[in-house]
């Protein structure tokens, strides 16, 4: 029950359809949900731990706020931690290991092409959760999944500014999969280092946003 209303607050957030900032109205969520009020804190609690929310004493809940700064710094960690899981399933995959990548990227090839946000962004959500089952470490996996959500509100953002950011996004995860297909992890290492920058650019422009700018 606490996850399934974490994952409602968390979408609504990562949509923006609860702006940066905003008090978070534990009362109003429980009626709404028809749950309890308790149900809702240990919810906000999961989110606090995923970087969705910030809780103050005596304040209660607030949607987190994030600066260029915070965006910077997550990129660098997360584009890090996605290096060692690219790498791990180049050098390892087997049969049918990739399998649901290529289906993926026919699928984020047609969003792209209808120009479908929504249905880009959950595809490629779904492209990025695929590629973390390959992680081969319990802590890295666990890592990785407690940051998906602020990687979510991120990606979100950036595709938002604009068709050429999907563009963008579509054309490295094509090159990502051709790359993890023929073993080369040293392109594939170049490869995401050098996106890994240019993104972080990208999410950083758009924090404004992020902040309540927006």
């Amino acid at each position: 029950m606490t996850e399934q209303i974490a994952q409602y607050l968390g979408r609504q957030i990562i949509q923006g359809e609860m702006k940066p900032g905003e008090r978070i109205q534990e009362l109003r969520i429980a009626s709404e949900l028809e749950v309890s009020r308790g149900s809702v804190r240990e919810a906000l609690l999961i989110l606090q731990r995923r970087h969705l929310v910030d809780i103050f004493p005596r304040r209660g809940a607030m949607v987190s706020s994030i600066s260029a700064r915070d965006v910077r710094d997550f990129f660098d960690l997360w584009f890090l931690l996605l290096d060692r899981v690219a790498q791990n399933l180049a050098a390892g995959w087997q049969n049918d290991d990739l399998a649901r990548f290529i289906e993926l990227m026919a699928l984020l090839e047609e969003d792209n092409r209808r120009d479908d946000l929504q249905a880009f962004y959950e595809h490629g959500i779904e492209f990025l959760s695929a590629l973390y089952r390959h992680a081969d470490n319990r802590y890295l996996t666990d890592t990785l999944t407690d940051m998906l959500p602020l990687t979510q509100r991120c990606l979100y953002a950036i595709l938002r500014a604009g068709k050429s950011q999907m563009d963008r996004t579509h054309q490295f995860l094509e090159t990502l999969l051709k790359t993890l297909i023929a073993r080369d992890t040293s392109r594939l290492k170049q490869m995401i280092a050098e996106f890994g920058q240019d993104y972080s650019l990208l999410a950083q422009s758009a924090a404004e946003a992020l902040e309540g700018g927006a």
